[in-house]
């Protein structure tokens, strides 16, 4: 073998610390980019927002009026909230009739996992364990064998207040 080409190959891979600090420098942009796109994606305009009354309770207002939280516009429609002011691991909202939400806390009674929307059928999963709960927070299927806590709420036009 002629040594010009032993020397072209030698010339033309990278070496271990190249090639490490590349596939890093590949690694971290990726990660960073992911990260920015989930925070992005998971920030709206039409998040609840907090509020003190003139007792200095907190409560929360969601506004209807704004597509991601439509589906409360209809009795029977539901919607599950990240954590927020009033409870860490967010809440369950569902239009029992059309002067009534319904609210409670996405934390799992039985080990404090959060726990899913309801679904199409009205029942609430925790993917820990198995409990199930329905859309009056009763459980319908174990471990758990408390009901979720419930807040108080008010429908106002478009605007549910939920209170502590």
């Amino acid at each position: 073998m002629n040594d010009n080409s032993i020397e072209t190959l030698i010339n033309n891979y990278c070496n271990r610390r190249e090639f490490l600090r590349d596939t890093l420098t590949g690694i971290s942009t990726l990660a960073f980019g992911s990260f920015v796109i989930i925070n992005q994606s998971s920030c709206s305009d039409g998040s609840p927002t907090a509020s003190n009354d003139s007792n200095g309770e907190t409560s929360i207002t969601v506004d209807l009026a704004l597509s991601e939280n439509n589906a409360l516009l209809t009795v029977g429609g539901a919607l599950a909230l990240t954590g927020n002011e009033l409870d860490s691991t967010g809440m369950l909202l569902y239009r029992q009739s059309a002067s009534t939400v319904k609210v409670y806390s996405r934390n799992c009674t039985h080990a404090g996992c959060t726990i899913e929307g309801f679904s199409s059928v009205g029942i609430s999963s925790c993917l820990c364990h198995g409990s199930k709960f329905d859309t009056n927070g009763n459980v319908t299927n174990g471990p758990a064998t408390n009901p979720l806590k419930q807040y108080s709420a008010t429908i106002e036009g478009n605007m549910v207040t939920i209170y502590p």
